[in-house]
């Protein structure tokens, strides 16, 4: 196999206008919303009933990564992690949560979205084997 890296998703860093709308317009009440991307799915706002449907293992046999300076956790399933040339790249799907003082996962909010996507941008790669492209966010 042959391996050679790309930054993808370097682009500038907006808030998608759905996120804006669920996060700041049409909360239910009670709700509680987390941030989810995958290398088939754009960056979206979930409930944390449907957390879930696209991880599996969310708080069961999970793992998550803090992202550095803040509270918030990015979860993932550690069978999905990749290791090669030194580091680790997460190669499926990801969930943002966000927890309070008690370890309880509480709703995010706009400005977390805005960090967890200038994480993405800096953090984000493809790797390329024998011509097949595999998005991967960069766990260092």
């Amino acid at each position: 196999m042959n391996f050679t890296t790309t930054h993808i998703r370097s682009e500038k860093v907006t808030i998608d206008t759905r996120i804006y709308t669920i996060l700041n317009g049409r909360k239910k009440p009670g709700e509680v919303y987390l941030a989810a991307i995958a290398p088939d799915m754009e960056l979206t706002i979930i409930t944390l009933d449907e957390a879930p449907g696209i991880l599996p293992c969310f708080e069961e046999d999970d793992a998550c990564l803090n992202l550095p300076n803040t509270s918030l956790l990015l979860c993932y399933n550690p069978a999905q992690v990749l290791k090669m040339g030194g580091k680790h790249y997460l190669t499926g799907p990801v969930i943002l949560v966000r927890t309070n003082m008690d370890g309880e996962v509480i709703s995010l909010t706009i400005d977390e979205v805005y960090l967890f996507q200038k994480y993405l941008a800096s953090h984000s790669i493809t790797l390329m084997a024998d011509d097949q492209k595999l998005p991967c966010i960069c766990m260092e």
